[in-house]
Order: structure tokens, then sequence, then C-alpha cells
């Protein structure tokens, strides 16, 4: 009778060991990163993590840094240095500061040395397209920093305007909205026929154009869609 009992005991041990799950720990397989995985427990409905759905998510577009601050012409110069001492290309330069000094025309050179420094460059300038005839499949126009003053108050002076020639050339379409420019920026006096030449150049320059208007003189209250009508030409 023993003897029965010991051989029903052997098949019924090797059953359990087939049937019960292991205790044993498993070493995780592989997670290949491009294949969609099974939507974890608790997932939003539509199978894909918060992982997954922010890789397809679209990007915000993403805000340009705040306008400089600077007051005086030592405050100017210094937020130029502090761009410049990334010592890494493209600088982020603001025509606010660009325009820090006086142009005295009666000096040979009216160029200071810090801002001559800065010729042959590579920047990054944002601001807004001067108003012209041309509404489309614009390659060259003037940057200013702020478009309101420009409309509303008095006109920049000769060290507060970019000229921009762009490398593309179909150029862009007008827009009031705050654009980027971005290539080798070219700093000089000249005189042709008595009148001064535009003394910040940058050609071949490549454009962002933001869906915004950020003007850095403009009142919260102001609504370009609107209050610009009649001022610069419309966008319709």
């Amino acid at each position: 009778m023993e003897l029965m009992k010991s051989l029903y005991t052997i098949p019924l041990a090797a059953l359990l060991l087939v049937v019960t799950p292991s205790c044993s720990k498993e070493e995780p397989k592989p997670v290949d990163e491009g294949q969609a995985q099974p939507a974890a427990e608790g997932a939003e409905e539509g199978g894909l993590r918060l992982r997954d759905r922010m890789k397809v998510s679209k990007p915000a577009e993403e805000k340009t840094p705040e306008w400089s601050t600077a007051i005086t012409v030592e405050e100017r110069r210094a937020s130029l240095e502090k761009a410049l001492a990334t010592g890494k290309e493209p600088y982020l330069i603001d025509l606010h500061d660009l325009g820090g000094w006086e142009v005295d025309l009666k000096r040979e050179q009216p160029i200071p040395d810090y801002i001559l420094a800065l010729d042959g460059k590579e920047v990054i300038v944002r601001g807004f397209m001067m108003p012209d005839i041309d509404l489309e499949l614009i390659q060259k126009f003037h940057l200013v920093r702020s478009l309101y003053s420009c409309c509303f108050g008095a006109p920049p002076q000769l060290n507060e305007i970019l000229r921009v020639a762009l490398a593309d050339k179909n150029g862009m379409d007008y827009t009031f909205k705050t654009i980027e420019v971005q290539g080798v920026l070219r700093v000089k006096f000249e005189m042709v026929d008595g009148l001064v030449e535009d003394i910040f150049r940058m050609e071949d320059a490549t454009y962002r154009a933001f869906s915004y208007f950020d003007d850095p003189d403009a009142p919260d209250s102001f609504d370009a869609t609107t209050d610009f009508e009649g001022v610069v030409p419309s966008q319709d």
C-alpha cells in the first residue's frame, strides 16, 4: 500500500512543476523604441501611452528670447559683449543694443570699435519688415526693432536699421508679424553721392517668420490685425 502511494505521488509532483508558474525573476525583454508598445494599465483610450503620444504630438511654436531691456550706452554695450561671450555662432543680437551709440558724421570713422568688431560675425537678429510697395516675393528689405515705433513714433536712426538680402531668390511675402533673420553681419560706413549707406547689412540671409506680433514698444492693448489698418500693407 505504501508503494502505491509513492507511485501516485511522483506523477502528481511532476504535474505541479508543469502547471505552476515559475517564481524565478526573468530578464526583461529589450524594448524596440521604434515599435508601438501595448498600452499600460490605466492608459487613455487610443492604445498609446503618454510617452508615445508625445513623440507624435506637434510641438508648440517656441517663443524667441526676451527683448533687451538695456537703457544706457554702457548697458547696451555690455549686452552685446555678453552675447559674444558665449563664443558660439550664431550670436543673438538685439537691434536696440546694436544702435546704442551716437552717429557723428563729422568723424572720419563714426562707428565705435566694439561695433566694428561684429563685422563678419554670424548673427541672428529679430524685428519687423519695413513696409514697402512690394507685398510678395520680397527679396530685399529693411529690418527694424519696432514696427509700432516706426509707424506711430520717431523713425529709426541709421544705426537702428538692418538691410537684409535673402538667400532665397523667391523671397518672402510681406508680414507685419515678428521675424528673425540669420546670416553674416557686415558693418561698414560709406557715403554715396553725399548720402550715408546702410551701416548694418546682411547678405544671403535665411529667415524665420512667426505667427505672432511681439513688438517691444507696442502697448499691451495694441491689436496689430486692426490698429495697423491704413498704416502698413494689409495681409488679406
